[in-house]
């Protein structure tokens, strides 16, 4: 009866050991408009030719303060706990900083309509130097276990009008 045992002991620890090591990626979904990536419940969402709405900081200012802005929001995330949506706004100065702007909205009583809470600027990157034009690397946290890596690129020429969206998934 021992020799059944052990076999099955050491067969149910390894596979209960490869379980714990080899955590599915969070699914990746590209398609050629939209990248989507889900983990933890949370999902965000980037178009891959992102507009750049705003080309100073007092218009990122004054457009993240209001309540509906007139332009899709290029990056979102949709929170599961607590529940809330963040669209992210951009903007590239003259000299090729990216700055980008958050406005975060709450669920609605009434179903899918979404309550404006309130929009302020989240961060600013420099250009990186490539010889092509301008690059950022932008860090999502998306969930506790992941955060996303955005490299946005754009042609070295100001205003901008949209900036290309790639992305490598990090843990």
């Amino acid at each position: 009866m021992r020799r059944w045992i052990i076999p099955i002991a050491v067969s149910l620890t390894l596979v209960a050991s490869a379980g714990v090591e080899s955590q599915p990626p969070p699914p990746l979904a590209v398609d050629r408009a939209i990248i989507r990536v889900n983990a933890g419940g949370n999902e965000l969402r980037v178009l891959r030719d992102a507009p750049v709405a705003f080309s100073s900081l007092e218009q990122i200012v004054a457009g993240i303060a209001q309540p509906t802005v007139p332009h899709a929001a290029p990056l979102t995330i949709v929170r599961a706990s607590p529940p809330e949506e963040i669209d992210y706004l951009l903007c590239v100065t003259s000299g090729g900083t990216l700055v980008v702007g958050e406005r975060f909205h709450a669920p609605g009583a009434d179903g899918p309509l979404r309550l404006f809470v309130r929009g302020e600027i989240s961060r600013s990157y420099p250009s990186l130097s490539v010889p092509d034009g301008w690059l950022w690397l932008v860090d999502i946290p998306l969930s506790r276990e992941v955060r996303v890596t955005l490299q946005l690129r754009a042609p070295a020429r100001w205003p901008l009008e949209a900036v290309a969206v790639t992305t490598d998934l990090v843990r």
